[in-house]
């Protein structure tokens, strides 16, 4: 019997291990492939000279008037042909020869198949390129005037390309967050959010967090210390006044419930800046016609609004979110204001009540056990051209105890000034000097689509490239969703031209991650 166990065992175990041996030859799988196809109904006319054409069904007849006229349309959306294999025309130019030419995001010829003379077939070729390609155009070889019908144009993609790679599945991945600022109306408009949480996980409010908006306009409501506390407000031990603003926290009640509900998180933007804050909070009696005050009234003063304000936060129910403040914007490039008019216009680089303030905002962190989560950010424009006062900014903030994380570089950029180079430069030595860095309100002005994209993808090499040396890069924000709402609007800073197209600045952002290195999933 024993004889027979080992007999059976050794034929199954011989069986198996030609299951094995069958199953290493058998070559793996090759990577999916999806295709894209458009036809002309779901492509806009961009130009033609010395053709006309009409659309039916989505196939486009085109009439050439002579040789090398030629007709393009725009994609509905910019191809990687790093990712093509192939490219696919189906069309119908038995009377005469027509090329088909692809066009890159700055207008230049990326690929072209000619000498296509055929009834109705398909035509394919391979791209041969890396080129972004948003624009396809029609040529005729011919001369004398002759037809040709195109129906559909398909491009063969790889699976990495045909994973449907966004802001937040690229950015968001390698970063922690990926950012937009936005507002309450677009929070509550359905179509808006959804395009948000597509490709954000992290929001900052424009203009809703800012002092203004929280203290109010031109004039206060005042109450009384024992309601403020009775309210929940933080009353500092040498607060002397006998009476506290009213804060108006209904919008960024909403928003916290709107983020926690949708799986977002909040950039807090800001608690100390020299603009949008009311004057008469530096005055007496709160009153615009008041004096300024003392330089140790505007201690408690702010002691007081700063806690109260993140007290609020984190004692709601949906204060989590929030992950990030600006506690300090703009002090190095300060206006005139109430506070350089208390404390003093030329501190340099130790102004004691920015210190004062981060340590208010710390200490508020240290009550919920949130200083380990939660990060306080010295906020500034045009850092690169002030890296040296930065560092020291930061370095005194963080003199015996350390209070402020790291700077955000908010990124008001232009494709003429700064160079990345430049930039990439003061970004490496915030990270040198020990400080996280997010990039919070990035926009790039620009001439053209083509400089921008080519612009953001440097730029977001530049930065990934820094992130993959260690480097503590935690977040990129856009300064808004598209480019008809942001604040330069003008200049087509932002990477979509409407909520939901995107341009090829967009698509030279998700490229940059690619070449860097990363996989979409």
């Amino acid at each position: 019997m024993l004889q027979k166990r080992k007999s059976k065992f050794r034929r199954l175990l011989g069986v198996i291990l030609a299951l094995i041996m069958v199953l290493s030859i058998i070559p793996a799988s090759t990577a999916k492939a999806a295709t894209k196809t458009y036809n002309f109904n779901s492509m806009a006319y961009q130009s033609a000279w010395g053709v006309t054409y009409n659309i039916t069904n989505g196939a486009a007849t085109f009439n050439f008037s002579g040789q090398y006229r030629e007709i393009k349309f725009k994609l509905p959306e910019t191809l990687d042909m790093s990712q093509c294999t192939n490219v696919t025309f189906n069309a119908s130019s038995p009377n005469g020869q027509i090329a088909f030419k692809l066009y890159d995001t700055s207008g230049n010829e990326a690929a072209v198949r000619y000498n296509f003379k055929s009834n109705t077939t398909d035509v394919s070729f391979a791209p041969g390129s890396s080129a972004l390609v948003d624009v396809i155009g029609i040529m005729a070889q011919d001369t004398g005037n002759y037809s040709a019908t195109v129906s559909r144009v398909s491009f063969t993609m790889n699976d990495s390309s045909t994973t449907s790679a966004t802001l937040l599945n690229t950015y968001g991945k390698a970063l922690n967050y990926s950012g937009a600022a936005v507002n309450l109306y677009q929070l509550n408009n359905n179509t808006t959010l959804n395009v948000i949480k597509s490709q954000y996980n992290s929001i900052t409010m424009e203009n809703e967090m800012k002092p203004d908006a929280v203290l109010g306009g031109s004039s206060p409501t005042m109450i009384s210390v024992a309601q403020a506390r009775s309210n929940g407000y933080f009353i500092p031990s040498n607060y002397t006044e006998s009476t506290v603003p009213r804060f108006n926290f209904n919008t960024i009640d909403s928003v916290l419930k709107i983020c926690y509900e949708n799986g977002l998180k909040l950039r807090a933007h800001t608690l100390i800046w020299h603009a949008q804050t009311p004057e008469w909070f530096f005055k007496t009696s709160y009153s615009s016609s008041g004096s300024y005050v003392s330089q140790a009234v505007m201690d408690a003063r702010m002691e007081m609004f700063i806690k109260t304000y993140m007290n609020h936060i984190y004692l709601s129910n949906y204060g989590s979110v929030v992950y990030a403040w600006d506690v300090v914007n703009e002090y190095l490039h300060a206006n005139p204001s109430g506070w350089s008019r208390i404390y003093g216009a030329n501190l340099g680089t130790t102004p004691s009540y920015v210190k004062k303030a981060f340590q208010y905002a710390y200490e508020t962190l240290d009550y919920f056990g949130l200083t380990e989560s939660v990060g306080l950010f010295y906020n500034d424009y045009n850092c690169y051209m002030v890296v040296d006062q930065i560092i020291a900014l930061v370095n005194f903030i963080n003199s015996g105890t350390k209070y402020c994380d790291g700077v955000g570089m908010q990124s008001h950029l232009s494709t003429s000034y700064p160079t990345v180079s430049y930039y990439k430069t003061a970004m490496q030595r915030f990270l040198n000097a020990g400080f996280e860095v997010q990039v919070t309100e990035l926009d790039v002005q620009n001439t053209s689509d083509s400089a921008q994209a080519s612009y953001v993808y440097d730029l977001m090499s530049a930065i990934l490239s820094l992130k993959k040396a260690g480097g503590k890069i935690t977040g990129i924000t856009w300064w808004g969703l598209y480019d008809g709402v942001s604040w330069r609007s003008s200049s087509n800073p932002l990477l979509f031209s409407n909520l939901t197209a995107p341009k090829a600045s967009y698509n030279s952002a998700i490229k940059a991650y690619r070449d860097a290195g990363y996989t979409v999933q």
